[in-house]
C-alpha cells in the first residue's frame, strides 16, 4: 500500500462508525481480490438507484464462485417498464428485497479489505459509496481496479482507434475466448469479470 492510500486510509478509519468493520482499513492479503457488479435503474446516482450487488472472491487463479454473494435490494423507487430491458428486474423481483443497510451488512464484511475489481468499477462505487458513508461514516477504503484500464495497458497500441470498442466487456471476453454468461444479471457479471481480470492481470 502506497503512503498516500495509507494516509487516505487512515484518515477515513478516524471517520468509521462501525467498529466491527476496521479490518476494511488493513493491508490485504496478496492475491486476493473480490469482483463486484451491480445493477441499477440508470447510471446517475444522483436519480436512479442501486437493485442488486454481486461479489465473488478471486484467490490466486481461482474464482471462489461457490461462495459468491448476491444481493437483491428494494429501492426506494420501483424501477418502471422502460428500464427493466437495462437491468433485467421487474417491480417483483425488488419489491421483497432487503434494505440498503442489510446489504450492507452481509456486502462490506465480504469485501473486507480486498483490492475491488470491476468492469467501469467508478459507476458501482459511485452508487455504492453515498450508501456506505450513511452507513458507516466512511466511503469504501479499498483499492479499485478496472479491468478496462488493464486490458488497454495490454493490449497497448492495438486499441488505438477503437478506443469505445476496445472497451466493451463483451470484446475482453472474445479476445481471451471466455464465455459469455447470461447479461444483465450481476452475478453472471461479476463471474465475468473475474474471468477477464484473470487474463489481462
Amino acid at each position: 500500500m502506497g503512503w498516500f492510500r495509507q494516509l487516505s486510509c487512515a484518515w477515513q478509519k478516524k471517520q468509521l462508525q462501525r467498529p466491527e468493520l476496521a479490518t476494511m482499513f488493513t493491508q490485504s492479503a496478496p492475491e486476493q481480490w473480490v469482483a463486484i457488479d451491480c445493477e441499477m435503474t440508470g447510471l446517475n446516482p444522483k436519480k436512479h438507484h442501486l437493485l442488486s450487488i454481486a461479489a465473488i472472491h478471486i484467490n490466486g487463479n481461482t474464482i471462489d464462485t461457490g461462495n459468491g454473494m448476491h444481493l437483491v435490494c428494494r429501492p426506494p423507487v420501483m424501477p418502471d417498464r422502460d428500464t427493466i430491458v437495462i437491468h433485467g428486474l421487474r417491480t417483483a423481483d425488488v419489491e421483497h428485497g432487503m434494505s440498503y443497510d442489510e446489504m450492507l451488512a452481509l456486502l462490506l464484511p465480504f469485501i473486507d479489505n480486498r483490492p475491488i475489481v470491476g468492469f467501469c468499477p467508478q459507476i458501482d462505487t459511485g452508487f455504492l459509496n453515498p450508501l456506505v458513508k450513511r452507513y458507516m461514516g466512511t466511503t469504501l477504503p479499498n483499492e479499485v481496479i478496472d479491468v478496462r484500464h488493464l486490458y488497454s495497458r495490454r493490449m497497448g497500441d492495438r486499441t488505438q482507434g477503437i478506443p469505445t470498442q476496445s472497451q466493451q466487456l463483451g470484446n475482453i471476453l472474445a479476445h481471451y475466448q471466455i464465455p459469455k454468461l447470461g447479461s444483465h444479471d450481476a452475478y453472471n457479471d461479476a463471474i465475468m469479470t473475474a474471468m477477464a481480470f484473470l487474463h489481462v492481470r
